[in-house]
């Protein structure tokens, strides 16, 4: 079934950092209520202190986004932890349909990183223009390198190229995107840091910029 285009839950990120919100500054980003809700979501629940170490916030930035994401009614508070709400479940939904794959993967020879992380972003070849939105993206949030390619006529291209990214390339990464089952117009963002959480972050970061 292919992807049909709908709103995304960007305004939704972006109610939890209102500036017009009463209360602690929000010190932290949409991507990370983005990291939140896909962890949150695929755990079932989270306690706090290991959100905060899994979305790379400290111990009071990760209590004000609970608060803000609690009072924008996107997660319960239960005795075992942070729990998605009705709400909650919606977005969620929504996100796994545009990030239908995300793994950390082996791409070292890249040379981009030591640790690398993939997502699959699903119909959003229209959006990339040359993958620098991208590559800056990524960076900000401690990235080292980024690569983009469009998956198109059965294979991952360069943006604005006919080159073939898999020639050539890490074969253990160019095979675990395909398991994920690429469709036309999809994009794959391979992100390189020094760790698995900044990279992690770094495909998010840049997943949100092709929304």
């Amino acid at each position: 079934m292919r992807y049909v285009n709908r709103p995304m839950p960007l305004q939704v990120l972006r109610d939890v950092l209102s500036s017009e919100y009463k209360g602690p500054r929000a010190v932290f980003s949409e991507v990370h209520v983005l990291r939140a809700l896909l962890v949150i979501g695929n755990s079932g629940a989270v306690g706090r202190g290991r959100l905060g170490s899994l979305v790379g916030l400290g111990q009071g930035e990760v209590r004000t986004l609970i608060k803000r994401m609690k009072e924008n009614d996107l997660i319960v508070i239960e005795p075992d932890g942070c729990k998605l709400s009705r709400k909650g479940e919606k977005e969620f939904l929504k996100l796994k349909e545009k990030i239908p794959w995300s793994s950390s993967v082996k791409a070292k020879s890249l040379g981009i990183g030591d640790k690398c992380s993939a997502v699959l972003v699903r119909d959003a070849a229209k959006s990339v223009k040359k993958g620098i939105e991208q590559r800056d993206a990524g960076i900000r949030v401690g990235a080292i390198g980024v690569l983009t390619a469009v998956f198109t006529k059965g294979r991952f291209t360069l943006p604005g190229e006919d080159t073939d990214s898999e020639k050539g390339g890490p074969r253990e990464l160019w095979s675990a995107a395909r398991s994920a089952g690429p469709q036309e117009g999809d994009v794959l963002i391979v992100v390189g840091a020094d760790s698995e959480e900044a990279a992690e972050l770094g495909t998010l970061a840049a997943a949100l910029t092709l929304f």
